[in-house]
């Protein structure tokens, strides 16, 4: 995860994230009905969505296209004229210079294609798939040759390589196992087959379950269900992944849902890999929830989070073996066996949280904090008698008011549409 998520370009980013990650799943996609699916069901789902909304069929997508449109889809948010590699995380300028400083990874090695792979990478829909293959460093990219995801010796473990970018943390690890893990999950959902589930983009990829390229065969993509699943968890969606989520769908119209919604490759994989749900509850209900959560066997991971968006200074877990990292307010789960219960080791105050036409507010130590705001808007709060008591212009997804209690209006303008309404607190 780069730095910049809490810099000004990183809220209007993700504030853009959460506005296109709604619209996306409509009605018979909505995140309530997919998450009532589970195993090859879901899967279809899944796979027809990805048939009716990926554009990559269309004649104007081509292999070559690529290298143009990089520089929106990977960009970097602190240099408008780089995007950031995959593996390393570098930032690169985007001018395509034949190859020679950076070119095309194939996540799903061309090689490992069905049939003749020499003309086939570059001529099948995957082999030109924005959401699947990425721009990276000549000589990172060299590393990998077609060698399967996975830990030791005989795998590609995107670990192995050195971060190289100064936005990216050491609390945040800087990681593309889980970069690696949705690809390959998506290429799952948009070219595979399940059951009797696939759609039209499968026939020219390949006659069996792409599943079936995971695991120790000579043709494998992905070490096992177990690795594949566990470096989902580990490592979550960064605010790269979604911006670049965001841009894929603008160049070919569909989305990675396993970025938007992690906990749906469980939901989908969990029957074949054994997977147990665990029961989580927490000690502090009315202040702090987890946010979401992966469940893998053995254990999960979780963001705790207060509702005005500080995390736990500390929590104490019982039920399993647990490592908290306050920064991030990421608690990790394992050797789960039952029931797990989370307790925050603060004394936070309870927060009124109100939301009203999706707009929420909450209210502490003197400080109004109104939420869900669209990019660019304008907040103005009056009194009861009609006067202005303060305003803010181009405002973030979330902006914070000094105010005494009381009863005031609330009046979010976005272009020439105003809404008012009546808040105390």
């Amino acid at each position: 995860m780069q730095s910049h998520v809490a810099s000004d370009a990183g809220k209007a980013a993700y504030t853009t994230y959460v506005t296109k990650q709604t619209a996306y799943y409509k009605t018979g996609y909505t995140y309530t009905e997919l998450m009532s699916k589970t195993g090859s069901t879901l899967f279809g789902a899944l796979n027809q969505l990805m048939g009716e909304t990926n554009k990559i069929a269309a004649s104007r997508y081509d292999y070559g296209a690529l290298r143009y449109a990089y520089s929106s889809v990977d960009k970097d948010l602190n240099n408008s004229s780089n995007f950031i590699s995959y593996y390393n995380g570098a930032s690169m300028n985007a001018t395509w210079d034949s190859g020679s400083s950076w070119n095309r990874e194939h996540t799903w090695p061309q090689s490992k294609f069905e049939g003749s792979q020499t003309t086939q990478g570059t001529t099948i829909p995957i082999g030109y798939d924005m959401q699947s293959v990425r721009p990276a460093s000549t000589s990172v990219n060299s590393d990998r040759g077609n060698t399967a995801y996975g830990e030791g010796s005989n795998y590609y473990d995107p670990n192995e390589i050195s971060i190289s970018n100064i936005n990216y943390t050491t609390i945040s690890n800087g990681t593309y196992r889980g970069d690696c893990a949705r690809v390959i999950l998506y290429d799952y959902i948009t070219y595979g087959k399940n059951s009797t589930y696939s759609n039209a983009l499968y026939k020219p990829l390949c006659k069996t379950d792409l599943l079936v390229q995971i695991g120790t065969n000579s043709n494998s993509v992905f070490e096992s269900l177990a690795i594949l699943l566990k470096w989902h968890m580990q490592d979550p969606p960064s605010l790269t992944e979604m911006t670049r989520n965001d841009g894929g769908e603008v160049y070919q119209g569909n989305r990675n849902p396993f970025i938007d919604y992690p906990e749906l490759a469980i939901n989908m994989l969990k029957d074949a890999t054994n997977v147990t749900d665990y029961t989580v509850t927490t000690s502090t209900t009315a202040s702090v929830v987890p946010n979401y959560q992966y469940t893998t066997p053995g254990g999960f991971v979780t963001y705790l989070t207060y509702f005005d968006g500080t995390h736990p200074a500390a929590v104490t877990v019982t039920g399993g073996t647990y490592k908290y990292e306050a920064t991030l307010g990421r608690l990790t789960i394992s050797s789960a066996t039952g029931a797990v219960t989370i307790a925050t080791n603060d004394d936070p105050i309870a927060i009124n949280y109100t939301t009203i036409d999706d707009i929420a507010y909450y209210a502490q130590n003197g400080t109004v904090y109104v939420s869900n705001l669209a990019e660019n808007s304008m907040v103005s709060i009056f009194d009861c008698a009609g006067r202005l008591i303060t305003k803010q212009t181009n405002c973030s997804s979330e902006e914070q008011f000094q105010l005494s209690k009381g009863i005031y209006v609330l009046q979010v303008t976005v272009g020439k549409s105003t809404r008012s309404f009546k808040i105390a607190y």
